[in-house]
């Protein structure tokens, strides 16, 4: 695995062991992460990026200095230029025990490496997903969190990879559509664009807002609220999104086609404006 790491202030390669054993990031998954584009040297979106980074550590309690972060995000993103950045911020070291020590002192990394993650021809063939057999718990407090506590979205997608899909979506404790395990969902239907609300427990994705943001500058309707699976049937299309893919086109679920089983024209507008890939 080739990129360049940053760790409280020391930069070397992915393979230096940085970590004590003690670390509760590693040890509990104790800490929230950011990934996003990096494009010439600039983090794409970084703005939203810290705000979502500095509510994952409030609700965790973990201080994080935006100067701290600022520092490794710039020199990683100046050596990388293109590819994807990743912040993580953990609680630090502390003795072994669930109840973390008060004077613990964060620990902030920042990786970079020069990869595309979503090849260009992916966007034309679009993606296949299936719906994952356990619910998101819209009532954890960790679901609007980018936490480190991931095994929940890794089982997810070993189910979907086991299915022969590439994502896999979750609904929630009431049935209802919630997200993916990388992403968030949108339909078009009637010429209107259809999401989960936040009610229906999901992150808060940055890509999310922007897309619809967009849509309603272009003069689309756009309604968050409750959806059913049963909506993948009648959607004349359906995306996915997430800061590292853009929109992608969502083709199949479970099997069946969503639409014409192709990229539609909405999701193809969205992504022109972008320019994204």
């Amino acid at each position: 695995m080739s990129g360049i790491a940053w760790v409280n202030g020391e930069i070397g390669e992915l393979t230096h062991p940085w970590f004590g054993v003690l670390e509760r990031g590693v040890l509990y998954g104790d800490g929230v992460f950011e990934t996003l584009r990096l494009r010439d040297g600039l983090p794409q979106d970084w703005d939203e990026h810290w705000r979502r980074l500095c509510q994952g550590c409030s609700v965790l309690k973990i201080h994080c200095s935006r100067d701290n972060v600022e520092a490794g995000v710039s020199e990683v993103a100046e050596r990388i230029g293109n590819g994807v950045l990743r912040v993580t911020v953990s609680r630090g070291e502390s003795p072994r025990g669930l109840l973390p020590h008060p004077d613990s002192r964060p620990t902030v990394v920042v990786v970079g490496q020069d990869e595309d993650p979503y090849p260009s021809d992916l966007y034309e063939r679009g993606i296949h997903a299936c719906l994952i057999s356990f619910p998101r718990n819209p009532h954890s407090p960790l679901v609007r969190i980018k936490s480190l506590n991931c095994l929940e979205n890794i089982l997810g997608r070993m189910e979907a990879a086991a299915a022969g899909a590439q994502e896999g979506l979750f609904c929630n404790i009431w049935g209802e559509v919630a997200e993916g395990t990388t992403s968030n969902v949108f339909f078009v239907i009637k010429e209107r664009i259809v999401t989960p609300s936040l009610d229906c427990g999901l992150l808060a994705g940055i890509m999310r807002a922007k897309v619809i943001s967009l849509a309603k500058e272009l003069g689309i309707t756009v309604t968050e609220g409750m959806v059913l699976p049963s909506e993948f049937l009648r959607a004349e299309e359906a995306f996915l999104t997430n800061s590292l893919m853009g929109i992608m086109p969502l083709v199949s679920v479970d099997g069946r086609k969503v639409g014409k089983g192709v990229s539609g024209p909405v999701t193809d507008l969205l992504r022109r404006k972008l320019q994204f890939p």
